[in-house]
């Protein structure tokens, strides 16, 4: 698993910093993207196997942007995460791919979790 490439796409600076910090320090490559549009454009170009989304962004929101990725067959698990979350969007983000869906705050240990979950299948 210390192989995985994955881009944490978040407009709060310091929760991005700290997801990437978390899952460097897990021993995984870690990008960045400061909002949906910056994901999409970065998505389209890193072959990530793992993507850690928030829904509420400027420019293309966390749905959104599963979307676009679905329009421009990118294929990546999804973890979104989200400080508002509610029973709609959950149904929305599995129905474009989520693959977890998870409250903030996320402590490192529930991230870890998510991660050793998606991909010891």
């Amino acid at each position: 698993m210390e192989n995985l490439k994955i881009l944490v796409v978040d407009d709060e600076e310091h929760t991005r910093l700290g997801y990437a910090e978390i899952l460097k320090m897990g021993g995984y490559e870690v990008d960045m993207a400061v909002d949906g549009l910056d994901g999409l454009f970065k998505a389209e170009k890193g072959g990530y196997d793992l993507i850690v989304t928030d829904l509420r962004m400027p420019k293309l929101n966390g749905l959104e942007f599963m979307e676009k990725m679905q329009e421009r067959g990118i294929v990546a698990k999804v973890i979104v995460i989200t400080a508002f979350g509610s029973y709609k969007s959950f149904k929305d983000s599995e129905n474009l791919g989520a693959c977890i869906y998870l409250n903030k705050p996320v402590r490192a240990a529930d991230l870890d979790a998510a991660i050793s979950e998606l991909f010891r299948k």
